[in-house]
């Protein structure tokens, strides 16, 4: 008894067992926060609007010296839909490529205006951009952010560095089906199931390249739920109606004469199999737009190719591919990446190599 008693108490005695550090030593400890992607800020704009605008180097002011792109998202998105393609945020950064997005009618922190238009939206950029001190800028416009960029780019041609058409919408006559007869109010009820379940919206094919993206699904998702949500709107579908709308009656032609009188480089990237965005919808940028032309088609590609290949869109943007003959492509050879006149098994970073 007495010899248990004394092993209780030298066991009672020893220190208590720990795991070690995590770490060998103190590393030098951080001296400013990490940015989780830019604010969203609000601005007073034309007609009483108040706008809402996102901005890269609101984050970190080291990008305000670098190339200015106008990020215009697909539709139903709100101004901080560019944060979709953080996971090349190393590229971007290392291209020292600038994004800024101006959210558009109903979506997100921005109030509806059923009678806001495809012109509203330049003015309202041009508020955001001459608010900034942006005096050229870059265009990317992602699906249906086409016929705004139509007419940014008919507004503002004297200020456009490139643009960029990601499997974009253009003009009606040569879009996708869809029911262009039905009412505002017959479209919301249309749209409605899926406006109020970002999992459907956002909702890819298990085949998407985008599966091969850590957390790309549950970003997309994140971005649905702020577009249709963040105001309490609690998924009216009103604003994603009107915006269909919008696409029906857009009559991009009768912009021809101000759109030929853009210079600047126009790039366009499209599925070949894309059946949301039909790739005919290239030809309206490629012949109506005045500037040369560098058309990249993928075969066999869906409406997933401004993910798939945004690092191409970034090398794009940032001057290094070129146009015409000399231009270059972001390919993968022998397990690292270039720019090469050449075609090769693997478009892009080696990143999409199928693992074997």
């Amino acid at each position: 008894m007495i010899a248990r008693a004394v092993l209780l108490s030298l066991l009672l005695a020893a220190p208590a067992l720990a795991e070690p550090p995590s770490v060998a030593h103190l590393p030098p400890l951080q001296t400013r926060f990490d940015p989780i992607g830019p604010p969203v800020a609000a601005l007073p704009g034309p007609h009483g609007r108040m706008l809402h605008y996102a901005d890269t180097a609101q984050a970190d002011t080291a990008e305000a010296g670098w190339r200015p792109v106008v990020y215009i998202g697909g539709t139903g998105t709100s101004a901080r839909a560019m944060l979709m393609t953080g996971y090349l945020e190393t590229l971007r950064r290392q291209l020292h490529i600038r994004l800024i997005s101006v959210e558009r009618n109903g979506f997100g922190d921005t109030a509806y205006d059923p009678a806001w238009s495809l012109a509203d939206y330049a003015d309202d950029l041009r508020t955001v951009l001459d608010h900034l001190g942006v005096a050229r800028f870059a265009v990317v416009a992602i699906s249906g952010g086409g016929p705004y960029a139509a007419h940014v780019a008919a507004a503002m041609p004297d200020r456009l560095i490139s643009l960029h058409f990601a499997a974009a919408l253009a003009d009606r006559p040569v879009g996708d089906d869809m029911n262009c007869d039905l009412t505002t109010a017959q479209l919301s009820k249309a749209l409605g199931p899926a406006v109020i379940n970002p999992q459907i919206w956002w909702g890819f094919p298990d085949t998407s390249p985008t599966r091969a993206i850590p957390g790309f699904a549950e970003r997309a998702f994140d971005e649905g739920a702020r577009a249709f949500f963040i105001r309490g709107q609690m998924g009216d579908a009103a604003p994603e109606a009107a915006e269909m709308q919008r696409y029906c009656h857009a009559k991009l032609a009768d912009l021809g004469p101000a759109l030929a009188k853009v210079t600047a480089p126009v790039f366009t990237y499209y599925g070949l199999a894309d059946h949301t965005v039909s790739p005919v919808n290239a030809q309206f940028w490629q012949k109506r737009l005045g500037g040369p032309v560098m058309a990249r088609a993928y075969p066999d590609e869906g409406h997933d190719v401004q993910y798939r290949h945004w690092d191409q869109i970034l090398i794009d943007l940032s001057g290094l591919a070129g146009t015409g003959p000399q231009a270059r492509t972001l390919v993968c050879v022998n397990g690292r990446a270039t720019l090469s006149r050449s075609p090769a098994k693997i478009s892009g970073l080696c990143l999409w190599q199928a693992p074997r």
